[in-house]
């Protein structure tokens, strides 16, 4: 959670504020123009509230995305409009293009919390864990929230449904290479079972979830939330380059 204004170039986790990178990278943009710096994550201090967690021990995980023109999920899924860059070595200050603001720099403190999946998750997910249990008991279990609410990994909170289907067809669209399911045209039930099976819905795993947030002066749709979703097997292989974007409000 926020703690505080910094320097916006300052080491250590926070929301907004200016980029540390490896010397010679480049602000990231998109054809529209550069993107927004939303949060850059110190792993190492990740690692020291949760040693045995799923995330690299070290390097930063910095979170960018078009917030102009803010991509909507089944009409305009577009993964140049975000970007999640993961920066190993020595970093210094990155020159942000010129004419360009940055969000407040604020200070991110970590806190460990447990977190339940809800009842509107997709179907796929309780499949694959064995839930047996109403669904309606995991719901009344961790209640309700508001959608301004930051979170590293965990269950989501969702403002509408399940996003693990999702994330799988945009991502079996945009970057799989699954022509013959183009988003243009509609598609069959039988189409969509053969998505599913061929993206395997249920192994994608939350990174991180920004609320809308007037501190920090973004504001997703009318008042929603950013989901950064990752799947298992391209976490566990740290290609953080793989992440899928999804917003609800």
């Amino acid at each position: 959670m926020p703690s505080g204004l910094v320097d916006p170039s300052a080491p250590g986790s926070r929301l907004g504020g200016g980029h540390l990178a490896t010397a010679g990278a480049l602000w990231p943009a998109s054809e529209d123009g550069p993107l927004d710096l939303l949060a850059q994550l110190d792993l190492s201090e990740v690692a020291g509230v949760w040693p045995d967690g799923p995330l690299p021990d070290h390097g930063l995980l910095t979170f960018f995305y078009d917030t102009e023109d803010q991509p909507w999920t089944y009409v305009s899924p577009n993964p140049d409009k975000w970007r999640v860059w993961w920066e190993r070595g020595e970093v210094q200050p990155l020159s942000t293009p010129e004419g360009w603001e940055t969000f407040p720099g604020r200070r991110i403190r970590f806190e460990p919390a447990m977190t339940l999946p809800r009842a509107t998750e997709d179907d796929c997910v309780f499949q694959s864990l064995g839930l047996t249990a109403e669904l309606s008991a995991v719901d009344d279990a961790i209640g309700g929230g508001g959608p301004a609410f930051h979170q590293l990994m965990g269950w989501p909170h969702l403002l509408q449904g399940g996003m693990t289907t999702t994330c799988q067809r945009e991502s079996a669209f945009v970057r799989d290479g699954l022509d013959r399911f183009s988003p243009e045209r509609g598609l069959s039930g039988q189409n969509w079972d053969e998505l599913d099976d061929a993206t395997r819905a249920a192994d994608w795993r939350l990174l991180l979830q920004l609320g809308s947030d007037a501190e920090g002066g973004w504001c997703w749709g009318d008042g929603g939330g950013l989901y950064f979703w990752i799947r298992a097997d391209d976490l566990a292989a740290e290609r953080f380059d793989r992440v899928w974007m999804v917003m609800q409000c």
